[in-house]
């Protein structure tokens, strides 16, 4: 009888797993918003070079706005990462604590709450985005915090039930959005948030 339960029990979480799998590739680029016009400020993540060429171009449309680049390596220079672009470093913040998406999160969490800032767009890639948002929002639960997130990867789920060398990619990706619900939790629990 105990066997059975076990099983039981087995089954229900792959199922549950499953399901979230199938939400979670159904919804990688459904983040995008385009209701940017109001924003005047700017979080972009490190990683790829296109995000923060997509937060120059935003910060060129508005001379008010003001953007923060959290993750950056210890040692790297405002000169190493902003090149060729007659952008304002006084309005370019370097943020050097955060070594993963929880420490981004907590970065701008502080960042905007020296600031007071209200709002946020934030740039990052498609596949990034859901845990990214989760953990932010967590993080500063009373802040508007309007997603831009870059198609960097087709996620189609047709693509997927094949095995592509993608495809371990996309199951890692959703083990880690399943952490961040953790800590999410752990947030909650310290009460480390805005």
């Amino acid at each position: 009888m105990n066997n059975f339960r076990v099983i039981i029990l087995v089954a229900l979480i792959l199922i549950l797993y499953f399901m979230s799998f199938i939400n979670f590739l159904f919804n990688v680029d459904k983040n995008n918003k385009n209701n940017k016009n109001n924003i005047n400020n700017i979080v972009v993540l490190t990683g790829n070079a296109g995000r923060l060429a997509v937060g120059l171009d935003l910060m060129d449309n508005n001379i008010n706005s003001r953007m923060l680049i959290t993750g950056v390596a210890k040692g790297v220079k405002y000169s190493d990462i902003i090149k060729n672009r007659d952008s304002k470093k006084d309005r370019i913040d370097l943020g050097y604590n955060a070594q993963s998406t929880l420490g981004n999160a907590l970065e701008t969490a502080l960042w905007i709450k020296e600031r007071n800032i209200n709002d946020i767009i934030l740039i990052t890639d498609n596949w990034h985005m859901p845990r990214t948002l989760l953990l932010f929002k967590a993080s500063m639960p009373n802040r508007e915090i309007v997603p831009y997130a870059l198609k960097t990867g087709n996620f189609k789920f047709k693509d997927y039930l094949q095995f592509y060398n993608r495809t371990f990619f996309i199951y890692e990706e959703h083990m880690k959005y399943i952490i961040s619900h953790v800590q999410v939790l752990y947030l909650w629990l310290s009460n480390r948030y805005l």
